[in-house]
């Protein structure tokens, strides 16, 4: 390999590589902190950071080691509120369509997302039924490791494609001259 592809396959590297932090960032938004509680009744939740959240319903789901299913919707009249620790009420702002996530034995089913103005410990108060349910309450991560993805991956792809491009260059320049 002669030294006129250095600076093409130096690029090529430093953008793949930025492109390969930028997948990982974007898996990263998948994951994140979350908790399950049952209802009905009350349960205080610590919060870990002020933000956005998601509050799931499990529709199938393992509770106590069996396998429990019921129906995607809540029964009518179900409330779910959840305060704070002087008892301010933080409004659970309902969902749009059907957000569902499957996942081998269970099954969730959005129910609205709540801005946590706080991290702190908060009360559910979650009634209107007689069986237990259970739900997840998860953080909602995924914008924020998309723009940071971004931020690697468009500069990865872009110095990728330069180095390719002037390597490509360099070659058919090179067999232009030795013909």
């Amino acid at each position: 390999m002669s030294r006129t592809y250095r600076w093409p396959i130096a690029l090529g590297l430093v953008g793949l590589i930025l492109f390969l932090v930028a997948t990982w960032t974007f898996v990263q938004g998948f994951g994140g902190w979350h908790t399950t509680f049952q209802g009905p009744g009350q349960i205080e939740v610590e919060i870990p950071a002020a933000g956005d959240y998601r509050l799931w319903h499990e529709a199938k789901t393992v509770i106590d080691g069996r396998l429990h299913r019921m129906d995607d919707e809540l029964p009518s009249g179900t409330t779910i509120e959840l305060t704070d620790a002087r008892g301010n009420i933080v409004p659970l702002q309902s969902s749009r369509g059907s957000v569902t996530q499957e996942v081998g034995n269970t099954r969730r089913i959005a129910l609205g997302q709540i801005d946590f103005p706080a991290a702190g410990t908060y009360t559910a108060r979650i009634t209107g039924f007689e069986d237990p349910r259970q739900f997840r309450l998860s953080e909602i991560r995924f914008l924020d490791h998309f723009l940071r993805a971004l931020l690697f991956g468009l500069p990865g792809a872009l110095l990728f494609m330069v180095g390719v491009i002037w390597g490509v260059v360099i070659a058919v320049r090179r067999r232009g001259l030795g013909a």
